[in-house]
């Protein structure tokens, strides 16, 4: 699933703080499984730009891909917040909170459609499987990336959501 774009334009919904504010286009990018962990809310952007780019869309599968990525990531943020470099923990904490909120969203089947406060978390608050006061959460992560609070409630997150989603679907796997 790799192909290459060579402009993407960011619609005015998604040129929000902390993730394309001052961002336009995007020149250049690689659609691949990778992909998705190095652009925020790359297959969002390109879904939105044309749903016909690629065949299959991430929100498609069942999988929790920030499990796994959060899995990978988590200690060596970790580390940069011990080492009190926090500056240098902002842009991966920055990446991570893109794909939890991704996670958020893939896990109802669509894409993410707008980064504005009010419609990001409006949609965030239908979800059935929403951890606990995920709104206040979310926007002291997305306002404070670069601290070890952000860092530790990601966490709290993560699990929170992997429990409570998991219990959702087997809820709706009993019902049919």
């Amino acid at each position: 699933m790799e192909k290459s774009l060579q402009k993407l334009e960011i619609p005015e919904s998604f040129r929000q703080a902390p993730f394309y504010k001052d961002r336009q286009v995007i020149e250049a990018a690689l659609i691949s499984e990778e992909a998705v962990f190095q652009l925020p809310f790359l297959y969002d952007l390109c879904y939105h730009a044309n749903p016909h780019t690629l065949s299959f869309w991430p929100w498609s599968k069942k999988e929790n891909y920030f499990h796994e990525y959060w899995m990978k990531q988590r200690e060596s943020i970790r580390e940069l917040f011990h080492k009190r470099e926090q500056k240098k923990a902002e842009f991966p904490m920055l990446l991570s909170v893109s794909v939890f909120i991704d996670q958020l969203f893939w896990s109802t089947g669509r894409p993410v459609d707008s980064l504005t406060d009010q419609r990001l978390l409006q949609g965030i608050q239908l979800l059935p499987f929403a951890p606990l006061n995920i709104e206040e959460r979310l926007v002291y992560l997305l306002r404070q990336p670069d601290r070890f609070l952000s860092y530790i409630q990601l966490d709290e997150l993560e699990q929170e959501f992997t429990k409570r989603h998991s219990a959702y679907q087997k809820r709706r796997q009993k019902k049919y």
